[in-house]
């Protein structure tokens, strides 16, 4: 869980969000498909260095920014200029979340069929 709910989940979350955003955008024709596949290819902590984030949140104290940012930084042409096109930093923030607690109701879920597995043969047991 801790995994899960950590700030490098949260990161990575949010540019998931952001390329998912501009893959949508693209399929309706409003930003370029090779600017939605840069993105989303770049759209990883592979690429997007958790210590630049950091920087670049302590310079302009906005940590959605910061994340849009470094990602823009990383992605080659004008693919970046097309990074959080039409949206407010809730709709990323708010979808990025979800996205957390889906994964960590998941955990949850599973955990309760382990419990529910065990009770039941403590039940026959006793």
């Amino acid at each position: 869980m801790k995994r899960i709910l950590s700030h490098p989940a949260r990161v990575r979350n949010i540019l998931k969000v952001e390329a998912a955003l501009l893959e949508e955008l693209a399929e309706e024709g409003l930003v370029p498909p090779e600017a939605a596949q840069e993105v989303r290819e770049k759209a990883t902590l592979e690429h997007v260095s958790l210590k630049r984030v950091e920087e670049i949140e302590g310079e302009i104290r906005h940590d959605l920014m910061a994340i849009v940012k470094a990602l823009t930084e990383v992605c080659r042409g004008d693919a970046g200029r097309y990074i959080h096109l039409g949206v407010t930093s809730y709709d990323i923030i708010d979808t990025a979340i979800a996205l957390q607690l889906k994964d960590a109701l998941d955990v949850i879920e599973e955990d309760l069929k382990g419990l529910i597995v065990e009770l039941a043969r403590k039940a026959k047991e006793h």
